[in-house]
């Protein structure tokens, strides 16, 4: 039995909701920003750097950024998270063709959406340094009895 973002998706062609989560972070918030997804056409392929939703195998719906194009599969992260999935072609549903942060429309095909993106992509590196130095650094705390006023969060690779 389809869902009903699915539903919604092949009835209209595209989907409007509220995101949920801070995998996407800081591009959308957590339940405060809205995304219109595309419904993908069969035969479609995606490019790098836009937003896919899919469905998991576990029936969780997740609108992460394409990272790599392969041959049956995508390579997939989130903004905030530091783990790649493969999701192959037939488990995506849509992508995201513009979302509205507060008022502000932005469009995916937009010149600063874009230049945000391959920013925040080539700043990956740095991200995943930094994120490990401050990892390390709050278990060295812990061990010596030093409470900090933050503790690492979406510790995932």
């Amino acid at each position: 039995m389809k869902r009903e973002i699915e539903e919604q998706l092949d009835a209209t062609g595209f989907y409007v909701s509220t995101t949920v989560g801070v995998s996407m972070w800081p591009m959308l918030r957590n339940r405060r920003d809205r995304v219109i997804i595309r419904r993908v056409n069969e035969g479609e392929t995606l490019s790098k750097f836009d937003l896919p939703l899919y469905r998991r195998p576990d029936g969780k719906y997740v609108l992460h950024r394409v990272i790599g194009v392969k041959d049956g599969y995508y390579v997939i992260r989130g903004d905030n998270t530091y783990r790649k999935e493969r999701v192959p072609h037939e488990q995506v549903l849509g992508v995201m063709q513009e979302f509205y942060r507060g008022n502000r429309h932005v469009v995916a095909k937009s010149k600063g959406y874009q230049a945000y993106v391959r920013l925040w992509y080539i700043l990956y590196p740095a991200r995943f340094l930094v994120r490990n130095v401050k990892y390390v650094l709050w278990r060295i705390a812990r061990k010596l009895g030093i409470k900090t006023r933050w503790k690492p969060y979406n510790y995932d690779y």
